[in-house]
């Protein structure tokens, strides 16, 4: 069993500390033996290696738990711009990490309640059956014997954020797509300061729940008196986590049924509502045998000004239809400054921004589009792009609402390829 979160500096140092020097001495190992290896070897050993560095750095964010383990579970998202080795061993963290000990949560609950679990609940399952990045969801049964998830935060977590940032750079640092790594770091922070006040998801859950009507969608009803900054209860949804769902080897038409149904909530959410579920992981999601999709974990939502949702489909249609003046008319719109002349300008849309365009737009020219990876996955294909977008420097500003909105967008793409979902991607707001 796991103990609580390590709060202190000095022990969370030597954490991190530790992973660095065992992933140092892999590879200091690896350019000893590389000189004297064929180069049919050299690419054996280098598997090798990336795995082991992944390996390391999975057991030292399931031990520093929390921010760490929330930004392992980012940085697996991030399809296309991180490794395949790194992202296999950082999904682990959507449901293998150690759960708490029951010394812990009996003293988790008692903080919050005044009383131990089985006084608070008729029943409760002291083995967690999830693993959420900030705490673990947990079994139990109600007062009218209705089944619930109780999710409770890892004790600690609240102090260790402000300085996780830095410490997990210097982590990562060792590894061979450090600058990849570094990069999906920037600007999550403030995300988990939201995520660690239960009382915010509570109020998030319960907006979504109120607003978003979607046939065969469901959002779990927050118990309030069952909840507090560090507890949140919730009914139980049925259903399966995507990659247990997918073991069951669902048919083609299940999958595009569950995907049109993911895509459906973002763009009902975001253009209907102007707020978005801002966290796509597939933990998130439970996929029943009666075709409703469960939506849970509202811990982070983003909302948006009415202009910037009414500016999106006006840059879509811009790339859709290859007008680089609209292109560029609506980014400037959007707050994007750049120490650019009109000919540099003219260049960077030729160059940069209109290929961005043509790889953005396809699912949207095809109208329903098949996500199935049957040559080049549709996020490789788009990996060029990324690449010219990250190495323009002279952007000075474009407006924030982007981050959490590209994050939603792509990282539903990626799922989306993940089921071998076709999604019919034609909406009115198109238009």
């Amino acid at each position: 069993m796991a103990k609580s979160v390590p709060t202190g500096k000095l022990v969370r140092t030597g954490i991190a500390g530790s992973a660095i020097l065992k992933a140092g001495g892999r590879h200091l190992s690896h350019a000893a033996k590389r000189p004297f290896l064929s180069e049919s070897a050299q690419r054996d050993e280098r598997e090798r290696l990336d795995d082991d560095t992944a390996r390391i750095l999975f057991k030292a964010f399931s031990q520093l738990r929390g921010t760490a383990l929330k930004i392992a579970q980012m940085l697996s998202m991030e399809s296309n711009m991180i490794p395949a080795w790194f992202r296999r061993e950082m999904t682990k963290s959507y449901h293998q990490v150690p759960p708490l000990g029951r010394p812990l949560i009996r003293k988790l609950v008692v903080q919050e309640f005044g009383k131990p679990p089985e006084a608070v609940f008729s029943h409760f399952d002291v083995n967690a059956f999830a693993a959420a990045s900030l705490g673990q969801v947990h079994s139990a049964r109600g007062g009218q014997d209705e089944d619930l998830a109780v999710k409770l935060q890892y004790p600690g977590i609240d102090v260790t954020i402000d300085n996780d940032l830095q410490l997990l750079c210097s982590m990562v640092k060792r590894t061979r797509h450090a600058k990849l790594l570094l990069s999906s770091l920037d600007e999550i922070e403030q995300r988990l300061h939201e995520e660690v006040d239960y009382h915010h998801e509570a109020d998030s859950t319960e907006w979504f729940k109120t607003h978003l009507h979607l046939p065969q969608v469901t959002i779990p009803t927050v118990h309030r008196t069952l909840s507090s900054k560090r507890i949140l209860t919730t009914t139980r949804l049925s259903g399966l986590h995507l990659e247990d769902w997918l073991r069951q080897n669902p048919s083609q038409q299940e999958r595009d049924h569950f995907g049109q149904r993911l895509y459906d909530v973002f763009v009902n959410s975001f253009y209907g509502l102007h707020v978005l579920h801002a966290d796509p992981n597939p933990g998130n999601y439970l996929f029943s045998e009666d075709g409703v999709l469960g939506v849970v974990d509202f811990g982070c939502v983003r909302r948006y000004s009415a202009e910037f949702v009414s500016l999106m489909p006006v840059l879509l249609r811009a790339y859709r239809e290859r007008d680089a003046e609209g292109v560029l008319s609506t980014y400037r719109q959007l707050g994007m400054t750049a120490d650019l002349s009109e000919v540099e300008l003219q260049s960077f849309y030729d160059e940069t921004l209109q290929p961005f365009g043509d790889w953005l737009t396809k699912p949207f020219k095809a109208g329903r589009f098949d996500f199935a990876c049957r040559n080049i996955s549709y996020s490789e294909e788009g990996w060029e792009s990324f690449k010219q977008l990250s190495r323009v420097n002279k952007i000075n500003d474009l407006a924030n609402e982007f981050i959490y909105f590209d994050r939603t967008f792509f990282g539903l793409y990626q799922i989306f390829e993940r089921m071998g979902a076709t999604i019919d991607m034609e909406h009115p707001w198109l238009v």
